[in-house]
């Protein structure tokens, strides 16, 4: 779960598509439009707060949870002391007397987004999750197939290799998914592999353990791992290769850092720069695209719902995708999906990403796929934690 960042917002689903707000892209804070009020007499106060709800003033600042009809559902921060995690005051105010603010976040697709593959590509993808404890590798039209006890699964582009953290002891444990070969054990350490991920063409393997990203050149039998970034902050996270194979992204702290296999610092960006200036989280993601240099898929800290607070009491996370040439972000999921980790198809068209639904509560993680432009979502059952590879025509 992540980390609870400020009051959450009592809320239905958010609509993603909000036309009654003309700019193309908006400001928004923890997932929410933020408006401001230009009509404050037409405001309403409304939900269990409403006794308490102060007038609103124009000009105020309010999140929009929902527009339907043309009305609005906004709320403000209680000033007191939380009492619970329903304290804010909510109005209902007519579209008509909100505005909107420009900012980083598109209304509509942007022309950015990657188009869909041929709908045939799916049916080569090669899945590999978490489920009970286990490491579970499923293609379409084949049988899902445990492969052992662990964590934090990585499958090669090509979908012939599976990477994960054994349940017990040190390093890892490669897996060749077509026979053969037996599986081999990499890497020592004192704590866990914690994330790992091969590079776009496959020739190399990296991996965050006692607090250093190191990389493994597969295409040499005989190499031993190069470490390429270490003394990273408390709770760092490796997010993956670019898409030349040349350098490794780092969620290091305040930062998202690109560093060269050499260990050089190539670009520094404060989290805040792919959404609006906001803190996020230790496990928000930045997942470089393997396909296209400038797109990041970012699993973001978001306020979530009235559903989820009532059973999670913590924030939620949705998935964006964010392109670095325009500095804008595109939203993909709703509200009633707190999303907790996400991957990239090896040809940068589709999404794979574990979910918590808002309902039933306190149920499984699920798996969905979902292409890079929103279209497409599909929910594919139980699981955690996914990564994909798929195999050649």
């Amino acid at each position: 779960m992540r980390p609870f960042l400020r009051l959450p917002l009592p809320t239905v689903l958010l609509l993603l598509c909000l036309p009654a707000l003309s700019p193309a892209q908006v400001l928004t804070e923890y997932g929410d439009p933020v408006m401001t009020v230009t009509d404050p007499a037409k405001a309403v106060a409304t939900g269990a707060t409403k006794a308490k709800a102060p007038p609103l003033t124009a000009g105020q600042r309010v999140s929009l949870l929902e527009a339907r009809d043309g009305q609005g559902l906004v709320s403000v921060p209680s000033p007191e002391p939380q009492v619970g995690v329903f304290s804010d005051f909510l109005y209902h105010v007519p579209m008509a007397a909100l505005a909107s603010l420009p900012g980083k976040t598109h209304l509509d697709p942007p022309a950015w987004l990657p188009g869909p593959a041929p709908a045939a590509a799916v049916n080569r993808d090669v899945v590999a999750f978490e489920k009970n404890g286990s490491i579970v590798v499923a293609s379409a039209g084949g049988k899902a197939t445990a492969v052992g006890r662990g964590s934090a699964p990585a499958v090669s582009p090509d979908g012939t290799r599976l990477a994960y953290t054994p349940e017990k002891g040190a390093g890892l444990v490669l897996v060749p998914l077509g026979g053969g070969a037996k599986p081999a054990r990499l890497g020592s350490g004192k704590e866990p592999v914690r994330q790992k991920a091969f590079c776009p063409d496959g020739s190399k393997l990296a991996w965050f353990a006692d607090g250093q990203v190191l990389v493994l050149d597969l295409a040499r039998p005989q190499a031993k791992p190069a470490t390429v970034a270490g003394a990273l902050k408390p709770f760092s996270a490796l997010q993956g290769f670019t898409k030349d194979c040349d350098a490794v992204v780092v969620h290091n702290g305040d930062t998202v850092q690109w560093l060269g296999l050499d260990g050089t610092l190539r670009r520094s960006l404060p989290v805040g720069s792919f959404s609006n200036a906001e803190e996020g989280s230790s496990s928000d993601e930045y997942l470089p695209s393997p396909a296209e240099a400038n797109l990041l898929l970012v699993v973001g800290t978001t306020a979530g719902t009235a559903t989820f607070h009532r059973w999670a009491s913590d924030s939620s996370a949705a998935l964006y995708i964010y392109d670095m040439a325009s500095g804008t972000n595109y939203r993909l999921t709703p509200r009633n999906l707190a999303v907790a980790s996400a991957a990239w198809s090896p040809d940068g068209k589709r999404l794979y990403f574990s979910a918590l639904p808002d309902t039933p509560p306190n149920g499984p993680h699920r798996l969905y796929r979902i292409n890079a432009d929103g279209t497409g979502p599909t929910d594919l059952g139980p699981g955690f934690d996914p990564s994909v590879g798929t195999r050649p025509r």
